[in-house]
């Protein structure tokens, strides 16, 4: 449907059809205001939200052989199989096997050795990063959004569930148990956050307000909101926060 406004200035008339305004000048020059670009920050949140709903949604088998692949630091995707551990197993190495029938591994990655791997619904990559109880060095990481703001997921378990879960051997100065049975539900996670060209940062949700408006701050109008903890923008919001971003991102750069 077509609807007409007839401005005060006679020269100009304003019409509007779908989702698109025309400003038609008397003399024939046409100017078309896209306001698709709304809609594409809007659904670009969705996008990124939606994607994280669905991989939270994907039921998996822990300790079972998933299709995937590995991305080599020279770029190279090998396809294959590789083995879906758990939360915290999967962040130390990446067993790759040509066949899911295969009892043995066929390729052992550790963080350094490649850029990132697929398991099933989960995608890690690997960095430089010092994450709660895990030395300073390269880990692989749960990769939650991917975009100008990329989010991750570190997974660990209290001091206490550790003890109780693998047995040291005192004398021999070795494991020598391991308790494989854990849920991933009752795992802790640290939220990290990489923006486009520069390097991790961890944020507290103790501060959260203080610490991310100022991390977000080349978006003023997003951090205004986050630091004066509007509805919707609190630490419980961050992947709605982050989806907006990136919208807002793409759209200005």
């Amino acid at each position: 449907m077509r609807r007409y406004f007839y401005p005060r200035w006679k020269k100009y008339l304003i019409f509007v059809q779908d989702i698109s305004i025309y400003f038609v000048y008397y003399e024939r020059k046409t100017i078309k205001i896209n306001v698709m670009k709304k809609l594409l920050t809007v659904f670009s949140i969705l996008i990124s939200c939606g994607l994280q709903a669905q991989q939270d949604q994907v039921e998996v088998k822990l300790w079972t052989i998933y299709p995937g692949y590995v991305i080599t630091n020279e770029n190279d995707t090998i396809h294959g199989y590789i083995k879906l551990n758990n939360f915290i197993d999967n962040q130390r190495k990446a067993l790759f096997y040509n066949s899911p029938d295969d009892e043995n591994y066929a390729e052992k990655y550790k963080p350094k050795d490649i850029k990132a791997y697929k398991v099933g619904p989960r995608y890690y990559e690997s960095f430089k990063f010092w994450p709660e109880t895990s030395a300073k060095g390269v880990h692989f990481f749960l990769k939650i959004i991917d975009g100008p703001l990329s989010y991750y997921k570190w997974y660990y378990e209290s001091t206490e569930d550790s003890k109780k879960r693998i047995v040291v051997d005192e004398e021999k100065q070795k494991i020598t148990k391991i308790d494989l049975s854990f849920s991933e539900d009752k795992l802790y996670t640290q939220s990290i956050f990489m923006k486009k060209g520069e390097e991790a940062e961890k944020m507290s949700n103790l501060n959260f307000k203080k610490s991310m408006s100022k991390y977000l701050d080349d978006y003023p109008e997003l951090a205004t909101k986050i630091a004066n903890k509007e509805e919707g923008y609190r630490a419980w919001d961050i992947e709605k926060i982050i989806g907006e971003y990136n919208a807002w991102y793409r759209n200005n750069h």
